[in-house]
């Protein structure tokens, strides 16, 4: 009998490079998830990332990908009503655990998930990966998770209806290990490459989670997604800002309060509590 297909139709656009994909029905979400991972990481492959000034290329759902995909398995079982969208990893969170904002505590204790972690190919020795036994604390992801699970009290309830998730899954960083921002890649063409594999895979994510809401956390990522929507005429979903909870961040004192009165503001309190 022929299998039934599920269309998930994104409109083409040249400069993003957005095509149409195809998923069987009686796949999981999870699955079909995990498929558009892996076509990912492999437009990724192909490309030559290692521009001025970057010198290491970290993409941990490649050498972390047993976590990230317990995570995927545990909490997208459904469609969300809110994504929580990142950048990319940071060289204490999801480079050491393959989960987003991935704070080694939280992601053991408060998300409940532990996995094998590898090394990615060429290891920077300021930036070396211990996966769950790295002992520094990622201060993003400890302040968002920790935010979270003050207002959800467990991580089943934040992600009954919600699902934090990064644009780009690749750390870049340059001969000392600073932290390189996509933003910050010299080559423009370069840029443009990587930019519009993680476009492509982002709206087909979209297509497949169908969310009311995108939480863009940082303004690199509210940027690329009201360009993006504008050049794909999605109007049906809200972009809301979120400020991102890196203390590093300029006037970012009391994040906790801030991410508060972004929940308050905008009326979703109602996602994360009965």
């Amino acid at each position: 009998m022929e299998a039934n297909i599920k269309q998930v139709k994104v409109k083409s656009n040249k400069e993003d490079n957005i095509e149409e994909k195809n998923f069987k029905v009686e796949e999981t979400i999870a699955e079909q998830f995990l498929q558009l991972q892996n076509e990912l990481n492999n437009s990724l492959r192909d490309l030559d990332l290692k521009t001025g000034p970057v010198e290491y290329i970290y993409n941990p759902l490649l050498y972390a990908f047993d976590p990230y995909e317990k995570y995927i398995r545990k909490y997208c079982t459904s469609t969300k009503e809110l994504l929580f969208i990142g950048m990319n990893p940071g060289p204490f969170g999801m480079c050491q655990t393959g989960i987003p904002f991935g704070d080694p505590v939280c992601v053991r204790n408060f998300l409940q998930i532990e996995g094998i972690v590898n090394k990615p190919e060429i290891e920077c020795p300021k930036r070396e990966i211990r996966g769950f036994n790295s002992s520094r604390r990622e201060q993003s992801g400890k302040r968002l998770w920790e935010f979270f699970e003050n207002l959800c009290g467990t991580s089943e309830k934040f992600f009954e209806k919600a699902l934090v998730l990064n644009f780009c899954p690749i750390a870049f960083m340059n001969s000392n290990g600073r932290n390189v921002t996509p933003a910050e890649i010299k080559d423009k063409e370069v840029r443009k490459s990587l930019e519009a594999a993680c476009n492509n895979w982002y709206l087909e994510v979209i297509r497949l989670l169908n969310p009311k809401f995108i939480v863009a956390v940082g303004r690199y990522i509210e940027k690329k997604t009201k360009r993006l929507f504008k050049s794909n005429k999605i109007n049906d979903i809200q972009i809301l800002y979120m400020r991102h909870p890196s203390p590093r961040a300029k006037r970012n004192k009391n994040w906790h309060k801030k991410a508060q009165k972004f929940i308050d503001d905008n009326n979703l309190i109602g996602f994360f509590q009965d």
